[in-house]
């Protein structure tokens, strides 16, 4: 077949291992009333989710770069490998330290996404290139109802065993998918020897902030292991920066984000992971919430997750939405176009009394659907610019980024509501005025957002046939 006619199944194989990354991102919170059943201690479970984020956070830039210079399809396929190997570790396992094990291992498919950008810029060229990796991108919606519906149907009727047999078999379909519809990409390693010390450095300093931003509220924000934690990692992270920049040839380039468009992409990610990303921190505690708190809607946990499914499933039609406003009027557009959806969704808390059913179930639509616009157009306005070389790797940037301010933005919003309660019988729950505090900081950071995107350069844009 030739490349052309070839391009649905290569961004259907694509768009099966972004759906692979999401349903094991959102699988683990279906399972977490067993798990914590099975093994008594709420914090020592979290771990299953901070420790595969902090893991995809800190290698997503490295195993990008590796793609870039060892051939992304082959790097990809290492990757679900990876992550079907630790499933099944975890699927299979007696005690918590194996099962963290396998689910520390499953963290590397937070690779998925920077290494998927740079195959279809690889095999779609430039011009095409934005609608496909919105099309790609709309498997993260997918994923994620999947991951908590399907993840909960599978704990319901069997055990948490079960979710991580799915992931291992869904890892192994995209793994195939992969190997039989995406042709084989260049190697690129030569030239100038690559400075991998100072590269490698990056991981553990990220995670060493991710984890004081992740566990600091327990821990306890001045506590001397949480502050060792994170001076650590800045100056492992600031030892890396300066020595990338000295270096001749970086494993990873942080002179690449001296361009405008790649800098103004990092900061629109910033803003919005802070902000209206958010939307499960603060959608769950509401909905669930009782009513006499005046503000909490009283929805069972199944109810709630029954409101945030059409968000889910509408929110694939966003991503390749996003893509094509990016490839017709332009990255710029297409960022406020999206922020302005997102916002509007968030304003609607002051304009309408939204403490029913229905309207809940539109606001959420609203926001999701901006939300994936913005996912989905960051990264392809940024690979648009980057050399080709190093697509996945400035990708997989984004991806840290994206990790490091969703952690900031939780501890923000989580403060907010905490900033006024309401008690009864002993519980405590965030009052209408705390709500509104924290709706307020996020429709800012969405507004920010809007504005910052207005910094793009005019002259981005591909000329679309």
């Amino acid at each position: 077949m030739s490349a052309r006619r070839n391009l649905p199944l290569l961004i259907g194989a694509l768009w099966v291992a972004e759906v692979t990354g999401s349903f094991e991102t959102a699988m683990i919170l279906a399972a977490l009333k067993r798990l914590i059943q099975d093994f008594g201690d709420p914090a020592l479970v979290g771990w299953l989710i901070t420790g595969y984020l902090i893991v995809g956070a800190a290698i997503a830039a490295i195993v990008g770069r590796l793609g870039d210079l060892f051939g992304r399809r082959q790097t990809l396929i290492a990757v679900l490998a990876i992550g079907a190997a630790g499933s099944l570790a975890s699927a299979l396992s007696g005690n918590f330290a194996v099962l963290l094990a396998g689910r520390l291992m499953q963290g590397v498919t937070g690779a998925i996404l920077p290494l998927c950008i740079g195959l279809v810029h690889e095999n779609m060229g430039k011009e095409r290139a934005p609608m496909g990796i919105g099309l790609m991108i709309s498997g993260a919606s997918i994923g994620t109802a999947a991951g908590l519906v399907v993840g909960g149907m599978i704990v319901d009727s069997f055990s948490w065993h079960g979710i991580f047999v799915a992931s291992a078999g869904l890892c192994l379909t995209a793994a195939f998918a992969t190997r039989a519809f995406v042709p084989a990409s260049p190697r690129r390693a030569g030239g100038a020897p690559i400075d991998w010390l100072s590269g490698l450095a990056f991981a553990p300093g990220v995670a060493l902030v991710l984890v004081y931003f992740s566990m600091g509220k327990g821990w306890g924000w001045a506590n001397p292991w949480a502050l060792g934690a994170l001076a650590s990692g800045l100056l492992l992270v600031g030892w890396w920066w300066r020595a990338s920049l000295t270096s001749p040839n970086p494993l990873i380039a942080v002179r690449s984000f001296s361009d405008r468009t790649i800098a103004v992409g990092c900061a629109v990610t910033a803003l919005v992971s802070m902000g209206t990303l958010q939307i499960t921190v603060f959608f769950s505690l509401l909905m669930q919430a009782p009513v006499w708190t005046a503000a909490g809607l009283g929805f069972s946990a199944t109810l709630a997750g029954v409101a945030k499914l059409p968000s889910n499933l509408s929110s694939t039609f966003a991503g390749p939405l996003g893509g094509w406003l990016a490839g017709r009027g332009g990255g710029r557009f297409a960022l406020v176009v999206g922020g302005l959806v997102t916002t509007a969704g968030w304003l609607l808390w002051f304009l309408v009394d939204v403490n029913s059913f229905p309207l809940i179930v539109v606001q959420l639509i609203l926001i999701s659907f901006g939300a994936t616009m913005l996912f989905s157009v960051a990264p392809t306005i940024i690979a648009q610019v980057s050399p080709p070389e190093r697509i996945s790797e400035i990708s997989g940037m984004l991806t840290v980024i994206r990790q490091l301010f969703l952690g900031i933005g939780a501890q923000m919003v989580t403060t907010l509501l905490a900033v006024d309660v309401v008690s009864r019988g002993g519980e405590s729950y965030p009052s209408p005025f705390a709500y509104d505090l924290a709706v307020i900081a996020i429709v800012a950071l969405c507004v920010g957002a809007i504005l910052v995107s207005f910094l793009l350069p005019r002259n981005i844009e591909p000329d679309m046939p």
